[in-house]
C-alpha cells in the first residue's frame, strides 16, 4: 500500500502502532497512546496512524513510507 508523505509524528506512532496484529489490539494500544498525549497536534497524529494500521491489518500490506 502506499501513501502520500507522512509527517515524522504520524510515523512515529504508525511504527509503535505496528506492534498490533488485531484490531483489538490496535484499538487498545490507540487508547493509550491518546490518553498519554493529550495535546492536540498528537491526537491528530495518533487518529491518521490508526487509520494507516488499521488498513494494514485488514488488508496485509505494510504502507510504503515516502
Amino acid at each position: 500500500m502506499q501513501t502520500s508523505k507522512i509527517d515524522p509524528m504520524t510515523l512515529d506512532y504508525l511504527l509503535k502502532l505496528r506492534r498490533a496484529q488485531s484490531l483489538n489490539t490496535l484499538e487498545t494500544m490507540t487508547e493509550a497512546l491518546e490518553r498519554d498525549n493529550p495535546l492536540a497536534s498528537a491526537q491528530e497524529s495518533i487518529a491518521q496512524a490508526w487509520v494507516l494500521r488499521e488498513k494494514e491489518i485488514k488488508s496485509g500490506v505494510l504502507t510504503t513510507i515516502a
